[in-house]
């Protein structure tokens, strides 16, 4: 009852603090003193060896609890800006959502051409192959002849021309179609955000997983005298930049993906 008392305890030589961090130190005072294994051991020795351990142990445990902090670190400075371009594109007008879609059209295609050249020479069939896929409304209206004789940034402007046209073309039909209809105006940028958003989300969450899969990575690489942290920062670098492409592709492959359905199930 709060009575002045003492503690003693008890640890065995075989506990995996000692025999990790105690190395053969203490193995060599239990041959010195010639111990059984069933006597307990008592001395200053023992004592100073136990303090260095314990030493150890928490100079290990410091120096993960710092490299833990580092990765929390640059993750939570991606966390901030990927929920701060959200937060934005929830509350953009809808005025500005359709100038965020016009500007992730021109930057697909600039994407889908630079990876289709080498040299300033076009691989005009590669190009129209992926445009088919990302802009399927833009397709039928391009072809190889249109895009001969010209270099990277003449492919790259005729496309994005021929990309905003029909992307113009299209916000126009619905708005007459909505207005013939009785239906609210702006019906694709509604859409657009929503499939923004979405996207963004789904992005985020792969990149969650491959940010968790990097850092088990990169803690074996201090065994090639690689510093973890300074591996763990440019590789999240280059995969948030990553997460940005991949969330403006899925967008803009959702969207005009939607073009094409959306008649044949008013049709239907």
């Amino acid at each position: 009852q709060g009575d002045p008392g003492t503690s003693r305890f008890f640890l065995s030589f075989e506990d995996d603090m000692f025999v990790i961090f105690g190395g053969d130190g203490l193995q060599n005072i239990l041959k010195t003193f010639r111990v059984s294994d069933d006597m307990p051991v008592e001395a200053p020795q023992v004592t100073k060896a136990l303090d260095k351990v314990q030493l150890a142990v928490e100079e290990k445990y410091r120096e993960i609890r710092e490299q833990i902090l580092n990765f929390d670190t640059v993750l939570d400075d991606q966390r901030r800006l990927i929920y701060k371009r959200r937060q934005t594109i929830l509350f953009k007008s809808l005025e500005e959502t359709l100038s965020m879609v016009e500007t992730f059209n021109e930057e697909t295609v600039a994407a889908i051409v630079k990876a289709q050249s080498e040299d300033g020479t076009v691989n005009v069939e590669k190009v129209l192959e992926k445009i088919g896929q990302f802009f399927p409304s833009v397709g039928p209206v391009v072809t190889a002849g249109d895009l001969a004789g010209l270099d990277e940034a003449g492919v790259k402007a005729f496309l994005t021309v021929a990309v905003d046209e029909v992307f113009k073309s299209k916000v126009d039909d619905l708005e007459k179609k909505a207005l013939a209809d009785g239906r609210p105006p702006m019906s694709l940028a509604r859409s657009a955000n929503y499939i923004t958003l979405v996207s963004m989300d789904n992005a985020w969450s792969d990149h969650l997983q491959n940010m968790e899969n990097l850092k088990e990575a990169v803690i074996l690489r201090k065994y090639q005298n690689l510093d973890p942290v300074a591996e763990y920062k440019n590789e999240a670098f280059n995969l948030f930049q990553g997460l940005q492409d991949k969330m403006r592709f899925n967008t803009i492959f959702s969207l005009w993906q939607s073009f094409v359905t959306a008649p044949s199930t008013q049709n239907a």
